[in-house]
């Protein structure tokens, strides 16, 4: 037998053995696991269970392989797969520790913030690692001396494989059909990234989303939420007071708050004079997704795939649907893309309208659709109850005001990419602008104005380059230009004014709670926000985007990547010898799991 073949065969060996090494330790996520259903869950589960953890087995022996074929000394092979095997079995270990303790895993940030008797533990189980792996290495290596006569040892691997295939065949299909018992479970493996494209099937044809989605909400209806999730920590008490009034979310897709000029945006800055403006307020992520869930949340964007795996409404939502309030919602982008609002805010809104479809073209045209489709909706509405309404308006963000639409700034004939970008932003906010002056004037004409709550505000700002430091567009940096947001409130029976302490996306859902529905609750119940009449400016703020998120403060940021973190100053210029935070990134975190069971 040669030596690599016989190296090969061992790694395979291993690998099997360290799959069932690392099942044993990681049974304790099963054990927080609670399935939404008495079987699917469990099905899937456990096939996710199996495949991934016999990936991590496999992964080191994988990356070994090319050593393997070029350089087969079977004493470096096996120490170094002895050595990664050991340090995966401490990992996993010391993870589902941690997450049976705070229900999150470990991180670069978290390993920087372990005490020093937790790393001690560590150490052990290292060396404990080493032993165990020491002696079924060499066990092993002692059972491949001669030719098997069966190729058994084969079929195991290709099984575990075929558990990591089906895994992520059955999240897509549960993705799709909005099944939580399955796409709940996401969050309780380390290192899990099941493949998620929930509009693969319906590209395929092969799923209705409509369809797909009022069933889902009917299913979910029964769905124990509770079980994943502490939310809120205590039942509501509230006593509205009739009669009650409407409320009216205008979101304007990546409007920055320096965009809220009577050049650009005449319209929002004349209603301005009349209501509540608010100088210093921040979304919660620079991303749709992230921004929107902190804006009818309440909470770190950091929750949204949990929240949104459950298709768990906020309970801002649910008093609304609670009081019969009419849900008139119209978002120029189909909701199910970038701000996943069909599984989260809007999650068990019956009969959803998920897209636009216009007969104008572009983004300004589906902004246009949908505002003429609202002032339909809002003379069709039943009178004698109160309405929520959702105007979400795309063409900014997307930089695409209608064809031949005058600039709002002038362009040079020299001028850069990104200046000349910056302009078709301006025009693109100048014309939606233009669309909440019709939304407004039809409020006015119909007397609603002063029995309506209106607030208007966006998910995020955007960057076109100005600081020099190459960021652009949104979801790329935690800087002032992508967080600071408009924010403008008109309450009936509030006197105009301008708020100068700091706000964010946090505080509007429990202002509504308390505010309009006499929720006596305090806000830590249901949010991380304080309201936004509280007076109280926020000392750090925790923003989300795709992947990382950051711990904002007054005067500096720190960003927190999958695999490390920075420090950046306030003009978002890194900070040469950071000294992490330790208090603000403990609260942070105990602030990012309170609401798991």
């Amino acid at each position: 037998m040669g030596a690599r073949t016989r190296l090969v065969r061992w790694a395979n060996r291993f690998a099997l053995a360290n799959t069932v090494l690392l099942v044993i330790i990681g049974l304790r996520y099963l054990l927080h696991y609670s399935p939404l259903s008495p079987w699917p869950g469990w099905i899937y589960a456990v096939l996710a269970f199996l495949g991934h953890l016999s990936l991590l087995a496999y992964l080191p022996l994988l990356l070994l392989l090319p050593v393997m074929l070029l350089l087969p000394w079977p004493r470096l092979v096996l120490s170094v797969a002895i050595f990664l095997a050991s340090v995966l079995v401490g990992f996993l270990v010391l993870d589902s520790m941690v997450f049976a303790e705070n229900r999150y895993h470990l991180g670069v940030l978290t390993l920087s913030m372990l005490a020093p008797q937790t790393w001690a533990f560590l150490a052990m189980y290292l060396v404990l690692g080493l032993a165990v792996e020491s002696m079924v290495a060499l066990w092993i290596w002692k059972g491949t001396a001669s030719v098997p006569r069966r190729r058994l040892g084969w079929y195991a691997p290709l099984g575990l494989a075929g558990c990591l295939l089906a895994s992520n065949a059955i999240h897509v299909w549960a993705e799709a059909h909005y099944y939580a018992p399955v796409t709940a479970f996401a969050r309780y493996l380390p290192l899990y990234f099941p493949f998620r494209d929930p509009g693969l099937l319906v590209r395929l044809g092969l799923v209705d989303r409509s369809q797909a989605r009022e069933l889902g909400v009917t299913a979910a209806l029964g769905w124990p939420t509770d079980r994943a999730l502490n939310y809120p920590l205590a039942s509501l008490r509230c006593a509205a007071r009739p009669p009650l009034l409407n409320v009216l979310f205008v979101v304007i897709d990546a409007m920055r708050a320096d965009a809220l000029t009577t050049a650009v945006a005449p319209k929002l800055a004349e209603f301005a004079e009349d209501a509540i403006l608010f100088d210093a307020h921040y979304s919660g992520g620079n991303s749709s997704r992230a921004g929107m869930f902190s804006l009818f949340y309440g909470l770190p964007a950091t929750y949204t795939d949990a929240f949104s795996s459950l298709t768990r409404p906020p309970v801002v939502m649910d008093l609304f649907q609670q009081h019969e309030y009419q849900l008139g919602v119209f978002a120029s982008a189909p909701v199910y893309r970038a701000a996943a609002l069909d599984r989260t805010a809007l999650a068990r809104v019956p009969n959803l309208r998920l897209r636009t479809i216009s007969p104008y073209t572009g983004s300004s045209g589906w902004d246009r659709t949908a505002t003429e489709e609202w002032l339909g909706w809002l003379e069709r509405r039943n009178p004698s109850r109160p309405f929520f309404g959702f105007l979400y308006y795309d063409a900014a963000v997307s930089m695409k005001p209608p064809d031949n639409y005058p600039s709002v700034v002038a362009v040079p004939s020299g001028a850069s990419t990104e200046a000349r970008r910056f302009a078709r932003y301006l025009t693109a906010v100048h014309y939606v602008d233009s669309l909440f002056g019709r939304v407004l004037e039809d409020l006015r004409r119909r007397q609603l104005l002063d029995r309506t709550v209106v607030i208007v505000t966006s998910d995020h700002g955007m960057e076109f380059d100005e600081n020099g430091l190459g960021f652009t567009g949104h979801g790329t940096a935690f800087s002032e230009l992508q967080m600071h947001t408009p924010l403008v409130v008109r309450w009936p029976g509030r006197r105009p004014e301008r708020i100068t302490h700091r706000t964010s996306h946090n505080d509007l859902a429990p202002t509504l709670v308390t505010e309009l529905f006499g929720c006596a609750n305090p806000p830590s119940d249901y949010s991380s926000g304080r309201g936004l009449f509280s007076g109280v400016p926020w000392e750090w703020l925790i923003a989300g985007s795709y992947e990382d998120y950051a711990l904002i403060e007054p005067d500096r940021v720190t960003v927190v990547f999958p695999a490390g973190y920075e420090i950046r100053d306030r003009q978002y210029r890194l900070v040469p010898h950071p000294v992490l935070p330790r208090d603000l990134v403990l609260a942070a975190m105990h602030e990012m799991r309170r609401f798991y069971r």
